[in-house]
């Protein structure tokens, strides 16, 4: 009966520590906009290989 005990409160710690994890407050479209590059590449700047 104790192991039981035991498990079910490890099993609630751990549902209740996901719920919390899930809310946070970073979001993907914040960390998206490290990529939104507008500036774009300067064709001039582009050094092609002498063979292709």
């Amino acid at each position: 009966m104790s192991t039981k005990k035991t498990l079910s409160v490890i099993a609630a710690i751990l549902f209740i520590s996901t719920g919390f994890m899930s809310c946070s407050t970073n979001s993907v479209a914040d960390e998206d906009s490290l990529y939104n590059n507008l500036q774009g590449v300067d064709k001039t700047e582009i050094v092609m290989p002498t063979n292709g």
